[in-house]
């Protein structure tokens, strides 16, 4: 009996941990029958947004991916009163417990916000100019949002009727996990759910098990569409980096998102959920009406096609243990010509010693310029491998 009694007690308390926290939208907000149109940052294919706390004026990402706010541990919000902890899923699927907590009173532009709940996150990278994250809560809050990158502009409102009659391409959206996801169709007549991700900067990228029903579904069609296949990994999440496995370079030759196409489009694959990334305000407007699940797609250029002809990324760099490594690098690429390999630690650039992998990603890199990099192979040799940086 005293078995049972202590079991049950021993559940109750795991359930009650479960329950410390849960998601919610609500928030209290300062004015009503408003529309408030604040400016914002575009810098690198990403919004910032203003937010000012006391005296204290912040820079936060605003991030359609992520459900809730988020602060950084590093750098906590005076204010900020402890709600309990939460299950978190960062960009690869990864799942952990984070600590919950209610940020104090905000203000962006003219609206004071109230009682917006906020994870506390380990940097996936540590940069500067990055104080926290506005998540898609604040959309599923129930306010109107339409954000215009060449404008340099988020216009909110509580009022139901502002966007009717925008133009644009009516596109409706699913809530999972409290983020909005899109139908897209990236070849022939097959189609996928992708995570609408402000919080990355890729225009599209794809779920490997996707592809692999896409390329099943297909045939040898969509073997038209791979520029190449190599062992790998590059995104980079809240909880660490992916795990390694075989990268699928693509050329697309259309991605279709309800009736507006983007054509000629180079991108890969990864172990996370496909997502369309905030490189897709490049080319339009968006309007968000959370009331029916929806968003308008307003074009730059006032036509249902756009043509991307990006280049295939061809090296990218993650953290292992602290220090800067080639997480992935294209076979057809420059940088493997060059001598980069998969694995490769950088040790020194030029002449300097490189520390770790937050001094790697901040280094003043001059675009156009040939630098030497000292780096080490997986099995101990060291190498010099000279290579021009032609972009961030």
């Amino acid at each position: 009996m005293v078995r049972w009694l202590t079991l049950l007690l021993s559940l109750l308390c795991i359930e009650a941990d479960a329950q410390q926290a849960l998601y919610s939208k609500k928030i209290t907000l300062s004015q009503r029958n408003f529309v408030d149109s604040i400016e914002v940052e575009w810098e690198r294919s990403q919004v910032y947004l203003p937010i000012t706390i006391g005296d204290n004026t912040y820079r936060f990402l605003f991030d359609t991916g992520a459900a809730q706010s988020v602060v950084y541990a590093d750098t906590p919000i005076e204010g900020s009163r402890p709600a309990g902890s939460i299950r978190s899923h960062d960009a690869n699927g990864a799942i952990d417990t984070v600590p919950m907590v209610i940020l104090p009173p905000f203000t962006l532009g003219h609206l004071t916000v109230s009682g917006c709940q906020a994870t506390i996150q380990r940097r996936p990278v540590r940069t500067p100019g990055v104080d926290g994250i506005i998540g898609f809560n604040l959309i599923n809050s129930g306010l109107l949002a339409k954000i215009d990158v060449r404008q340099h502009l988020l216009i909110l409102t509580d009022r139901k009727k502002f966007f009717r009659g925008e133009d644009g391409h009516t596109m409706p959206y699913k809530l999972r996990y409290h983020v909005p996801y899109l139908d897209v169709c990236p070849f022939g007549s097959y189609h996928e759910q992708a995570l609408f991700d402000t919080g990355s900067r890729r225009l599209y990228t794809m779920n490997r098990s996707s592809f692999d029903r896409c390329a099943d579904l297909s045939g040898s069609l969509f073997d038209t569409q791979v520029e190449g296949r190599s062992m790998g990994r590059h995104a980079i999440g809240h909880f660490g980096v992916e795990p390694l496995s075989e990268v699928i370079f693509l050329h697309l030759d259309h991605l279709r998102l309800g009736r507006y196409t983007l054509s000629d489009l180079h991108t890969l694959t990864t172990l996370g959920e496909s997502h369309i990334g905030a490189s897709w305000l490049n080319y339009g407007a968006v309007v968000f009406n959370p009331r029916k699940k929806r968003l308008i797609f307003q074009p730059y250029n006032g036509m249902a096609t756009d043509s991307v002809a990006n280049r295939q990324m061809d090296i990218a760099f993650v953290s292992d243990h602290g220090r800067p490594c080639v997480g992935l690098v294209w076979e057809q690429g420059e940088p493997f010509r060059q001598g980069f390999r998969q694995g490769d630690v950088i040790t020194k650039i030029d002449d300097s010693i490189v520390r770790d992998f937050t001094q790697f990603v901040s280094w003043p890199f001059i675009i156009g310029r040939e630098y030497r990099f000292t780096v080490r192979g997986r099995h101990g040799e060291t190498r010099e491998i000279r290579w021009v940086r032609i972009k961030r």
